[in-house]
């Protein structure tokens, strides 16, 4: 249970760091009290946990056939709908709202690999001089490939 708590206050945590990340880089996207910035993290903790994953089990078949392209527009459909019910919280369109739910997701999943909250890890390795199996990686400019030999090798595994 304890797990639980500190899973979804991570959460709540992540969330209202990359909601104000995306209103300092997006001119539509504002919250003008600190008060406003806190309810929508809230009420957008609470919409992720218990309300979006039934609206994902109810649009399934329309993300299959999309290939997942209508999740970031139920995404930007949310934040407009909290921007709508939430004062001194305004996204000026609903484009510029799509793109902040992307923003927002892609902080907040940076966020939980930095905090090892995610289920995936990345590890980069970089190693110098090349095998005869990785020669098949080489330029088409023979000077360019004799001169820079550096592999960067990026591996992303599921924890276990």
């Amino acid at each position: 249970m304890p797990s639980k708590v500190i899973a979804n206050f991570t959460n709540l945590v992540a969330t209202g760091i990359s909601l104000w990340i995306t209103s300092a880089l997006f001119d539509g996207f504002s919250f003008d009290t600190t008060e406003a910035l806190l309810i929508t993290t809230v009420l957008l903790t609470l919409i992720n946990i218990f309300v979006k994953p039934i609206i994902l089990l109810l649009t399934l078949p329309l993300a299959v056939v999309s290939l997942g392209l209508i999740i970031p527009i139920i995404n930007g459909a949310v934040l407009l709908g909290l921007a709508e019910v939430i004062p001194n919280f305004g996204i000026t369109s609903f484009f510029q709202a799509i793109f902040a739910a992307l923003l927002v997701s892609i902080i907040s999943t940076l966020i939980y690999v930095a905090l090892g909250r995610h289920k995936t890890f990345i590890s980069v390795k970089n190693s110098t001089g090349f095998t005869s199996d990785s020669q098949r990686f080489s330029t088409h400019n023979e000077d360019f490939s004799r001169k820079n030999k550096t592999t960067i090798d990026v591996d992303v595994r599921e924890k276990k």
